[in-house]
């Protein structure tokens, strides 16, 4: 029994059938989390040490280099590269997609385990982290007041931050900014030396004072019993009073003899500000898998509330949300949403002009909610989230879901016309275009499955698009083969009504479907002469074709190729940097010089200023730009760009200064590129010769190099001899200076329930290494003090402020972001790879290059690309011969491919737009709708000839009575892109080049395939008779039937 005859006998079935799809679609949209992208599983670890103190160069000897070789033998591992920067490793571990990163994450700790006993004796634990989605903030607040910086801090650590910890999915919490309290044991070198006690002593004494130490327990006949000896540090005087040494019992040697305790704040190592004022930050993270919108929200609520809470209690500080990723994703997801809904009336619009019958616009329009819905319902099955790529797959499939229903009630409506009944027709109409429907929604899935299976972490993010269009396609065939006929059988026939409406808008409403109607009719006449010419004279046509497509290859040389256009989303950073060794507040005064310029600016509304970073650099700023809502100011933010980098190369004085889209040291530039070598003499040099070139590219914005000199470095060296014969080891020298200059922090000070560290040092005009280099005194074994300069040297040197290392190799990164209207990253990454190979950069002997970041990811994104191109194609073949048997047909099918990128890429150079991404999903789209029309063309043309009418008069017979169903396809599908291409929103506007890919590439099918496939056909379909006849007469014939 054929769907429709199963659909007109069992309508309640099917009413059903429907409504548990609507049902169920709307209960799954609900429960679905929303996000910006797919919750994509990164193959990334991260090993993070801290070495407080020592150098980048330090720090990859003693550290990364150890770990490095631990991890690397771990099995699935991909990659492993490493930063050393001053203090910190961070050594970044990435596997195989196919590793289970939880077993991995196991691994990688037992080898960190392993390698402890190798590194020094005062680095922190390493901490084992996996890099997931979840690993960006999604919320930036503010706190403000008036208080004093310690009682601040406690507030923000003690009193906020457990608040947003408590919300629901909220993974972690950090501040930025601010300072604690902190107490400080300031010792003084003389005393020490008077006193022949060395600062570790001190660090000791501490360490083992001032703890509260469970002494056990007992039980009694009825009771058990506890005892707990009680130190801990309550009051300054407890460590003024802890005791050092005893020589006289009345007057034993205690730390307050040996310098001042002070209660006073941690280092300054960064500023934070607000709109000019001073600030802290909290950077609010969600779980893994949370839903970040609702994460946001309440985070929001909590914030109101604990504003209020300040309020009543009387306290000067109030929080603001400054960061709002979930204002992204919202102003993303509904500018998708929007385009859905605007794609949907425009669609509905275009099948009412074309069918004329309010009846049967609404059974055609009819498939979209129920494909769309139906479609969420296997999305939430599969665990999908409501993110850019799953709506962006819905928006392109708008015009597609209403196309097997236009082509069944369109045939529908014509059996209708030559006088059927409507269960008749209904049944008839849509049997004998059942196969040509199968045909185009398979085409569809054969292009589209596959780029829901691709590799990579681009394969990641395609998952959740490539399964949402082949979702929402099958819904779309159940509803063209089943429910159109059952509607389209007891809602009757339409057609234009012959009685004269009342309303003025009923008569001004049919006057306007007669014109069209009339336009219809000179439409079909000028095309059957157009056609009749086309096959009388194919030669002429095709070769017409073929030169409309070099023509459209030559202008794809003129089109800029990248990754992904620059996003405009009303946000971007400014970074800046001074020398190296230049001060917090040298670098401060610089920030406060650039938000002035800033405030200037009419469309500013929120600076968020960060001065210095807890890794000591504090000759780095990074200014966080939020501009006011789009629809308040007449630029976008790209213009706001590059406004704001014409004023500040104009006025401000600074040793590097970036405008991009992504802040800081985390963040990552559109185009990377590492120059590799072990040598760093040779690879110094040729790294500032290539960025020399970058900065003549036109192509790319600001390059700069991740090689900076670092700060003046002293290297002590140890004496042998001397050092031997005086009892001092390298380990004791370098825990003594690490105590007298950087400090430690043996103990904690506890206050209303609140640990401050308790940090030992010198007193601060005494801990200038070089210039009292004779006055230092270091232990012995016998922790007697010796004098420095008799076992040690004092040498300067100068090396890397930060280190770069990948495959055990060191690298100089340089970066910089894509031109607007330069050649793209394609262009970019073209021409440095003909100058790399035989050009001006031909790498020296021991050097080598490698594109990554974005760049990396674009080469990924190509080659997977093509993969999907030719399995689409190759499907398409094999679906389109196994429905119609033949293995010739499928070529005059699949014809019109090229021809559909023909318009693809004259769209693209006409409107100036890149071949990024999204064009690059809209060219994988046009394989799929580029052949459906041409199903509808041939499929018919081949019918009529199995029932003996010559091939001229069958495709003539095809084209008049097949081109209003490909006109309404087509147009329906231009009108459901019309949204998407012309960008409704500021955040639709880096997925414009889809629509107009998509526009461009349906005009130039529909046009050619209504041309072009004719002409084409008659060529083929001879070879194809000619073909068999050699078949049959080498094989034989055989007639009999099986």
């Amino acid at each position: 029994m054929s769907p429709a005859r199963l659909s007109v006998r069992q309508p309640v079935l099917i009413a059903s059938l429907v409504t548990l799809l609507i049902v169920l679609g709307m209960l799954a949209l609900r429960g679905m989390p929303i996000d910006l992208f797919p919750d994509v599983t990164f193959p990334t670890i991260i090993v993070q040490t801290s070495y407080p103190g020592a150098g980048p160069q330090e720090v990859e000897t003693e550290i990364t280099k150890v770990i490095e070789d631990q991890v690397s033998s771990i099995s699935g591992v991909l990659k492993v590269s490493s930063q050393n920067l001053e203090g910190v490793s961070l050594v970044i571990v990435e596997f195989n997609l196919n590793v289970d990163l939880n077993f991995a994450e196991q691994e990688v700790r037992a080898k960190v385990t392993n390698a402890l006993g190798l590194l020094p004796d005062d680095v922190d634990v390493p901490t084992v982290q996996k890099i997931g989605a979840a690993d960006a903030p999604i919320l930036g607040i503010a706190l403000q007041s008036t208080m004093g910086p310690a009682e601040l801090y406690d507030l923000a650590d003690d009193v906020i931050s457990p608040q947003f910890e408590q919300v629901f999915q909220v993974g972690r919490v950090t501040i930025l900014g601010g300072r604690k309290r902190e107490i400080h044991v300031s010792l003084d070198r003389e005393k020490l030396i008077a006193t022949d006690i060395p600062a570790t002593a001190v660090d000791t004494a501490l360490r083992s004072g001032g703890r509260n130490i469970p002494a056990g327990k007992i039980e009694g006949t009825q009771r058990e019993y506890s005892y707990r000896t009680l130190a801990e540090y309550k009051k300054i005087e407890d460590i003024e009073n802890t005791v050092l040494r005893v020589a006289d019992v009345s007057q034993p040697l205690t730390i307050g003899r040996l310098g001042k305790v002070k209660d006073t704040l941690q280092d300054e190592v960064s500023r934070t500000r607000l709109n000019g004022q001073t600030a802290l930050l909290f950077n609010v993270f969600r779980q893994s898998g949370a839903n970040s919108v609702r994460v946001a929200d309440q985070v929001k609520a909590r914030v109101d509330k604990i504003n209020a809470d300040l309020k009543a209690k009387g306290i000067s500080a109030s929080l603001k949300v400054v960061n709002d990723m979930s204002r992204v994703i919202r102003a993303n997801v509904f500018d998708v949403y929007e385009s859905i809904f605007f794609g949907v009336l425009l669609t509905v619009i275009v099948v009412y002009f074309f069918l004329g019958s309010l009846k049967s616009t609404l059974i055609t329009g009819f498939a979209l909610p129920n494909s769309i819905l139906g479609a969420f319902i296997f999305m939430s099955y599969f665990g999908f989230s409501v993110n850019i790529m799953s709506l962006l797959a819905l928006s392109l499939v708008v015009g597609l879901l209403v196309d097997d229903a236009i082509v069944v009630r369109e045939n529908i409506f014509r059996k209708l016309e030559a006088g059927l009944s409507p269960k008749k027709a209904a049944v008839e109409g849509t049997d004998q275009v059942t196969l040509a429907v199968i045909a185009t929604t398979a085409t569809i899935l054969a292009v589209f499955g596959p780029i829901g299976n691709l590799e990579g972490i681009v394969g990641q993010f395609f998952k959740q698009f490539g399964l949402t269009v082949c979702f929402a396609m099958l819904v779309s065939l159940f509803d063209g083969l089943f429910v159109a006929p059952a509607m389209s059988a007891y809602l009757g026939g339409g057609g234009h009504s012959d009685e004269d409406p009342r309303s003025r808008f009923g008569r001004f409403n049919k006057m306007i479907l007669k014109k069209f109607d009339r336009f219809q009719a000179w439409l079909e006449r000028v095309y059957v002469w157009i056609l009749k010419w086309c096959l009388h004279h194919p030669l002429k046509t095709l070769g017409g074709a073929v030169a409309t497509f070099f023509a459209s290859i030559m202008l794809a040389g003129f089109v800029p190729f990248t990754f992904l256009p620059p996003p405009d989303n009303g946000e971007f950073f400014i970074q800046f940097e001074l020398p190296v060794g230049a001060s917090l507040d040298a670098t401060d005064e610089v920030g406060t010089e650039i938000e002035g310029k800033l405030r200037e600016l009419p469309q500013l509304e929120d600076l968020l200023t960060t001065i210095g970073s807890n890794n000591g650099e504090s000759n780095k700023g990074t200014i966080y730009v939020r501009l006011v809502p789009s629809k308040q100011r007449s630029e976008n933010t790209t213009k706001v760009k590059e406004l704001v980098r014409e004023k500040l190369k104009a006025h401000v004085e600074a040793h590097r200064l970036i405008v991009t889209d992504e802040g800081g040291a985390g963040g990552e530039r559109q185009f990377n590129l590492n120059i590799v070598g072990q040598n760093m003499d040779e690879v110094i040099p040729y790294s500032e010769k290539v960025l020399e070139h970058l900065k003549k590219m036109s192509a790319l914005l600001q390059p700069d190099s991740s090689y900076r000199a670092g700060k003046p470095e002293y290297q002590l060296i140890l004496k042998p001899d001397i050092a031997a014969a005086s009892g001092v080891t390298v380990t004791t020298m370098g825990m003594e200076l690490r105590t007298l200059i950087e400090g430690q922090t043996p103990a904690v000070f506890r206050q209303g329930g609140i640990d401050y560290d308790v940090r030992v040092r010198l007193q601060e005009d005494q801990r200038n290494l070089h210039k009292d280099f004779d006055k230092m005194r270091v232990p012995n074994i016998q922790q007697r003090l010796v004098p420095l300069r008799n076992v040690a040297i004092l040498k300067e040197a100068q090396g890397p402020s930060v280190i770069l290392r990948e495959s055990r190799a060191r690298y100089i990164r340089l970066s910089a972001d894509v031109a607007p209207d330069g050649g793209g990253m394609g262009g970019a990454i073209q021409e440095l790879n003909k100058e790399f190979e035989s050009g001006s950069l031909k790498p020296p002997a021991g050097i080598s290059y490698s594109f990554a970041g974005e760049a990396e990811r674009f080469a990924e994104l190509m080659t997977n690309m093509m993969i999907s191109l030719g399995l689409g194609v190759m499907f398409i073949y094999l679906v389109l011969a196994s429905l119609y048997g033949s293995f010739i047909a499928p070529f005059t099918i699949m014809l019109v491919i090229p021809l559909a990128l023909c318009g693809a890429f004259v769209s693209l150079f006409v409107t100036r737009s890149s071949f990024d991404l999204f064009s690059m999903i809209g060219c994988v789209m046009l394989l799929g709708l580029a052949t459906k029309n041409s199903i509808l063309l041939v499929d018919y043309a081949m019918e009529m000839q199995r029932e003996g009418v010559d091939r001229v008069k069958a495709m003539l017979m095809a084209g008049e009575t097949r081109l209003r169903p490909i006109l309404m396809t087509s147009l329906a599908l231009i009108a459901g892109m019309i949204p998407v291409a012309i960008g409704l929103n500021e955040a639709s506007k880096q997925r414009t080049s889809l629509g107009i890919v998509v526009i461009g590439g349906t005009i130039s099918s529909t046009i050619l395939t209504l041309v072009v496939i004719p002409a084409a056909h008659m060529y083929l379909d001879r070879f194809q008779d000619w073909l068999g006849g050699k078949y049959w007469k080498f094989f034989g014939k055989d007639d009999s039937k099986v």
